[in-house]
């Protein structure tokens, strides 16, 4: 794809059944700055101009499940990489409980390194599946949930669905089974990766700290997935968070990540942070689409998908294989516009030196890419994705007029959020900043923070907004809990809908913003605290245009 700085070999070797297995190796270990600049010009350049890739199509192409066009083998693909890797003992890195476990070990939530990390994290899985399945041309498939927000009826079938007998059906099971792979595991950890654990926001750095958290974020069969066949459907908060209007919010942030500082932009890949184990403020993307989904196939705090094992569940994969195509799509977008794709000057250091170090290849062997500047762009894994939803959000190149933030901070009339107690507060917002024909061009959102306890962890709620004491709310979106334990504020972005701007009158609206709990709190979260956890509290309320 266009000039990459590193090379992707095909390395091609025979099985004993004949089939040939596909490993993809890169030449260099890392990405210099310059490299980064150019690998990411070169990607946006052949994503967003077709006549400029056309003779260097990527070799794997990334289908949407529901595409009639998607070939019948990427499914038995799966099923076959899925089986075979269930089947491996515990002491192989490829297992897929021992997959999981680098989620847990290891991913980051709620900082500049989330897109990235998972995106290394979704490409060694894929080359494994593609050696195990003895398919050498298997690509994951993905889920876009915003054309179908249920789901796929594909995924309740036989290895697909983590209720299926192959997986382990309880914790007491896996225990058994994984406890001398465990202690084993963490006695050949290097010095490095110790320090890695050690940063977790929750205490991980022995087996005992591993197997105190394991009872929390296991789930026995039959509630490993909280969706069902007979109830595909995303509830109808997640139905808003995947919505169209959404992910043209999320594709509208015009940086990379904000700076993490009270009161700046969250950015289109989350704020920034010291480390990939820290938190900062959550982007739209993340807030919404990426929590929610999960919260919504996490059955609201119980089935895999609310936890950090969630990568037990084979959905899993396809719904950050979305959120790594929207990736895509905002970097083209970008590009189209004149707009940097990546972190600039000492950011761009930071963000490409972070150290990813616990990714094995398909042979289980740890692997040499161990930097996130290595991930930058698709080439690293050579896939492209199938047309799928905020593709139309790429306009022709051109330069745009950039807005002038405001930021408007509300008044808390009510903090603390109940079993059944909304919260909220007001700020007084200029019309003309809520106007509906500034939509196009100026996101508008609001940013709210949440002090949290780790028992809340899989909660949601709902985000209402009216313009005014007479008039009606209007739904905005949703906050799940997900991500690290948390214990503090979490700030999470939630665009504010187009038709708000409809309902003002006068030069100023009293903007009233709600944040309303849904169902019942989950069970308690993967790690206790010193002290009690807070009641929920909203502590910040913000609104944003730029």
């Amino acid at each position: 794809m266009g000039s990459r700085r590193h090379i992707t070999i095909t390395k091609r070797d025979e099985t004993p059944n004949g089939l040939e297995k596909t490993m993809i190796r890169a030449a260099r270990p890392s990405l210099t700055r310059r490299d980064l600049l150019a690998a990411g010009a070169a990607l946006a350049a052949s994503q967003a101009f077709p006549s400029v890739a056309s003779a260097q199509t990527p070799r794997f192409r990334r289908w949407e499940i529901t595409d009639p066009a998607m070939p019948p083998r990427v499914l038995a693909s799966y099923k076959a990489g899925i089986k075979k890797m269930l089947a491996l003992p515990p002491t192989d890195p490829r297992n897929w409980y021992r997959n999981a476990i680098v989620h847990l070990l290891d991913c980051p939530h709620g900082n500049w390194w989330f897109l990235g990390w998972h995106r290394a994290y979704l490409g060694w899985l894929e080359v494994t599946l593609r050696d195990l399945s003895g398919d050498p041309e298997f690509a994951l498939p993905y889920w876009d949930w915003t054309k179908t927000p249920r789901v796929p009826p594909a995924m309740f079938d036989d290895v697909l669905d983590p209720n299926n007998g192959a997986f382990i059906p309880t914790f007491q099971k896996f225990r058994t089974a994984f406890e001398p792979a465990i202690t084993a595991l963490y006695a050949s950890f290097s010095p490095a990766q110790k320090e890695l654990l050690a940063l977790r926001p929750f205490p991980f750095t022995t087996p005992g700290d591993f197997w105190q958290v394991l009872p929390q974020v296991f789930f026995d069969q039959p509630s490993a997935r909280g969706l069902t066949a007979s109830t595909p459907d995303l509830d109808s908060n997640t139905k808003l968070s995947v919505g169209m209007s959404t992910i043209r919010s999320a594709l509208r942030t015009s940086q990379f990540a904000g700076s993490g500082a009270t009161g700046a932009p969250a950015g289109f890949q989350s704020a920034k942070a010291a480390n990939h184990s820290g938190g900062s403020i959550k982007g739209i993307l993340e807030s919404g689409p990426h929590d929610n989904v999960h919260g919504a196939m996490g059955g609201g705090g119980d089935a895999f998908m609310i936890s950090f094992f969630s990568p037990v569940d084979p959905i899993f994969f396809l719904h950050h294989s979305n959120l790594d195509r929207l990736w895509t799509v905002w970097t083209r977008r970008q590009t189209a516009l004149g707009r940097p794709i990546l972190p600039q000057g000492a950011d761009l250091t930071a963000w490409s030196d972070e150290k990813f170090l616990f990714f094995s290849n398909a042979k289980g062997e740890p692997v040499s890419q161990t930097k996130a500047g290595d991930y930058a762009a698709t080439g690293m894994f050579d896939y492209d994705y199938s047309p799928g939803s905020g593709d139309d959000q790429v306009p022709a190149p051109g330069p745009v007029a950039e807005a002038t933030p405001q930021v408007f901070s509300a008044q808390v009339t009510s903090a603390a959020v109940g079993a059944a107690t909304a919260a909220g507060g007001i700020a007084d917002v200029p019309a003309a900043a809520l106007a509906s024909s500034a939509s196009a061009a100026t996101n508008r959102v609001v940013e709210i923070t949440l002090n949290v306890g780790h028992d809340d962890a899989g909660r949601r709620f709902r985000v209402l907004v009216s313009a005014g004491p007479s008039s009606p709310p209007i739904a905005a979106g949703a906050i799940t809990i997900f991500g690290h334990p948390h214990h503090g504020p979490a700030t999470f972005t939630v665009p504010l809908p187009d038709s708000l701007g409809s309902a003002t009158t006068g030069a100023t609206v009293p903007l009233d913003v709600r944040v309303v709990p849904i169902g019942t709190p989950p069970r308690p979260a993967a790690a206790p605290t010193a002290a009690a956890a807070p009641a929920p509290l909203v502590s910040a309320i913000r609104i944003r245009t730029d």
